[in-house]
């Protein structure tokens, strides 16, 4: 019974979802390249159709409890990038997913944290298969001049704006955009 209770969040004052579940598209292809239907519907479903289910699933779960929600998001959010089309097109739906959800629930803590430039295995991805000479060049150029945000870092500096709470509900804070 303890169990049951903590799962539908009786022994909680607050619960948040740090939302960073999806997967990159294929860069070897411009967007206007990218004609399989199927492929396309996948790719959203995954990063678009999912995220709001979970989302959703997430606020109606804990129905009396206050409620942060993060959407782990991307400069691609806002800015378009050669080969990157489905992974900026996902990124944005995201990005408005949140803000109308800051908009229709005002109660809830809504943050669309962009936490900058990591090398991963996704930038990795990217720099090894990009179509793009100038995506390619980017981020080889993060990598030579040392200049990827530490992944420590970011978590910190994330977790220091929930806490501030120094932003509208919804909004799209970058790593950069505070010291």
């Amino acid at each position: 019974q303890w169990y049951q209770r903590r799962v539908r969040g009786e022994s909680f004052d607050h619960v948040t979802l740090f939302n960073n579940h999806g997967s990159m598209n294929e860069v070897d292809k411009l967007l206007a390249e990218s004609d399989d239907a199927v492929k396309f519907d996948d790719y959203m479903f995954l990063n678009v159709t999912s995220f709001q289910i979970l989302t959703c699933v997430f606020l109606n779960h804990f129905p009396a409890i206050k409620h942060t929600c993060v959407n782990i998001s991307s400069i691609c959010a806002l800015q378009a990038f050669p080969s990157m089309g489905m992974y900026c097109t996902s990124k944005a739906a995201r990005h408005m997913i949140y803000r109308c959800i800051a908009k229709e629930n005002p109660d809830v803590n809504v943050l669309n944290y962009s936490p900058g430039p990591m090398d991963t295995s996704m930038t990795q991805y990217i720099t090894q298969t990009t179509v793009d000479a100038s995506i390619k060049q980017m981020f080889s150029d993060l990598s030579a001049q040392g200049r990827w945000v530490d992944v420590d870092e970011s978590a910190k500096k994330m977790l220091t704006i929930l806490k501030d709470g120094s932003y509208e509900q919804g909004q799209h804070v970058d790593f950069f955009d505070r010291s």
